[in-house]
């Protein structure tokens, strides 16, 4: 895995001492290793799983039958059993309500990994003190991750033998950090079409450009809309690539800062913050 090594050392210790707490894995930025992580522990565990995606399981009956029966019974080789809630922000507060008690039941034989985007969904019962949390949107490790995704990627080029300009992989990197994922992704898409890795990669994907620009030419809300979700976008991407692209476009740059501050922290506390991105893109149209 590609992550800090204070995040490397917290996990190795789990790993040596078997004793795993109730963890949340939040990044309002997907593909960073949310995921990966909570099965890569329950791997090196050996502990057996319980895998739910809580955007589509998340009525109520998942806990008091799926969760319920996995939870209340000892495993088989007697080790721990973990469940991995992913996406957990997609559950009902209904549901979180529950699972803060089964927490607390079944804690001496199971455990509770959740990952999640859009931590504020997440109700405080379970953020403060009965998960401990780990934020994976990697800011302050800029500078220790990008050369580690850097040597990965690399490391991906010349085992699928594909050629490449080297001082390309660190602009690429740092222009979608701290999404691996998309990184990946970019360069298989690129690699397909053209054989090889150049510079011209810089600008074969350019998101923020392409967002800006609808706005600016103030296309249908729908097909923005569409064009995000289908681009992947969290509402922090969102912000970010506007505030770089749009608004040094635009007519009212006063305003457009405005609107981006005030959308971006309204969406953290949000229930649906594509309600909230879409009144955003609606306020944009004004500044063009």
């Amino acid at each position: 895995m590609v992550l800090p090594n204070d995040f490397k050392k917290f996990f190795s210790n789990v790993l040596k001492s078997e004793e795993i707490p109730n963890l949340l894995l939040s990044s309002p930025s997907p593909g960073t290793g949310k995921t990966t992580v909570a099965k890569a522990i329950v791997h090196d565990l050996g502990a057996e799983c319980l895998y739910l995606n809580a955007s589509s399981e998340n009525s109520i009956d998942v806990v008091r039958n799926q969760i319920a029966e996995f939870a209340q019974t000892m495993s088989f080789s007697g080790g721990m059993k973990i469940v991995i809630l992913d996406e957990a922000d997609g559950l009902t507060p209904q549901f979180q309500k529950a699972l803060r008690a089964f927490i607390e039941e079944f804690q001496s034989n199971c455990r509770f990994i959740l990952t999640c985007n859009y931590i504020a969904k997440i109700i405080p019962a379970l953020r403060q003190g009965r998960t401990m949390c780990f934020d994976f949107n990697m800011g302050k490790y800029k500078d220790e991750l990008i050369p580690q995704i850097v040597k990965r990627v690399e490391g991906i080029l010349k085992f699928k033998k594909i050629e490449y300009e080297a001082d390309v992989l660190p602009k690429l990197v740092e222009s979608y950090f701290p999404s691996i994922r998309q990184v990946i992704a970019t360069l298989q898409q690129y690699a397909e079409i053209h054989g090889k890795i150049d510079s011209d990669i810089l600008s074969f994907k350019d998101v923020g450009d392409d967002l800006a620009n609808m706005i600016l030419e103030k296309k249908k809300l729908s097909d923005i809309r569409a064009y995000i979700e289908q681009q992947g976008m969290s509402y922090t991407d969102v912000c970010h690539v506007l505030f770089e692209t749009f608004t040094p476009k635009c007519s009212k740059k006063a305003n457009s800062i405005t609107v981006l501050a005030e959308y971006e922290y309204r969406c953290g506390f949000s229930t649906d913050p594509t309600l909230q991105i879409a009144a955003m893109i609606v306020e944009l149209f004004a500044c063009v």
